[in-house]
């Protein structure tokens, strides 16, 4: 007897998440219908797939057989759904990819561009979140790949460092400490911050660098959004650290005033992200490409 569709996608999901709860959210179900449907699974079967305790939840030797054959499975079916809507042309259809909204606004527009030129058939989506957003579609296989800020724990999801980039102090331009040649985190240490919300992977770099240099900063204010951080800055509520490339060009914006801070460890990863056993599709393969090259000349500038 066949294995239903429905319970082998909610297995998938339960493998590739080693949780019952994030596999709930992917399929937007219950986590009673999650274990409902595992358990009828394993029934059907007669063999125990997981192994769950309150802490983890690991697959047994059968369960990983399972899902490698579950991968292929659905990788077969998104290979038969493209055939079918590209009608011949490995370079036309739907590339679904996703990314911080820092990254897509300041860093991908030439890469966009060049991409619309060259593979016209190609309809792009973009989606847009935070990286636990982002991380529970390409579980769920809506996403062909994503670019996020390391780190980020998933041992199921191959990962490829594209661009390091760092932080830079952001100070009204009219700031007491604006004139300054240059800036150490210990000037910084008594003023009030603007910074990114906690579950941004920006935030946790930056709180992870306050501790290791012993400063409880007093943040005022926690956004989103990377341009009202700068508006506020600007307009003298605060101080922030922002990614350099939010403040280049025509980024920089006016009223504000930046510096480096002398190392290399206030800075973030850039990384390109996609399912480990998942082969790419051409559209994929090609904006991957493209991103790499980018990456590779800015880093070279």
């Amino acid at each position: 007897m066949a294995i239903p569709f429905r319970q082998l996608e909610v297995f998938r999901a339960v493998g590739e998440t080693a949780s019952f709860t994030r596999a709930s959210h992917i399929l937007f179900i219950s986590q009673s219908t999650v274990s409902q449907h595992i358990r009828e699974l394993e029934d059907r079967l007669k063999v125990r797939l997981l192994d769950r305790n309150r802490r983890r939840v690991a697959l047994t030797p059968a369960g990983a057989a399972l899902l490698e054959h579950a991968r292929r499975v659905f990788r077969q079916l998104e290979e038969a759904e493209a055939a079918v809507q590209t009608g011949g042309d490995p370079y036309s259809g739907k590339l679904c990819f996703g990314c911080a909204s820092t990254t897509l606004l300041y860093l991908l527009p030439p890469v966009l561009i060049e991409y619309a030129r060259k593979y016209p058939e190609v309809e792009l989506s973009i989606m847009g979140g935070t990286i636990q957003e982002v991380s529970a579609q390409l579980w769920a296989g809506a996403l062909d790949f994503a670019l996020v800020v390391l780190p980020l724990a998933a041992p199921g999801l191959a990962k490829t460092p594209l661009f390091e980039e760092p932080l830079l102090a952001v100070l009204p331009a009219r700031h007491r400490l604006a004139a300054r040649p240059r800036l150490t985190i210990q000037d910084l240490a008594g003023e009030r911050f603007i910074l990114h919300r906690p579950g941004q992977n920006t935030r946790k770099l930056i709180d992870r660098f306050f501790f290791r240099h012993k400063i409880a900063p007093r943040v005022i204010v926690e956004l989103a959004e990377t341009e009202t951080i700068k508006e506020m800055v600007a307009h003298g509520l605060g101080v922030s650290l922002l990614p350099a490339s939010a403040l280049s060009g025509r980024q920089a914006g006016t009223g504000l005033k930046t510096f480096r801070i002398a190392g290399k460890e206030l800075a973030r990863t850039l990384a390109l992200v996609h399912l480990r056993p998942r082969a790419l599709r051409p559209p994929a393969a090609a904006m991957i490409e493209l991103l790499q090259r980018h990456f590779a000349s800015r880093a070279g500038a």
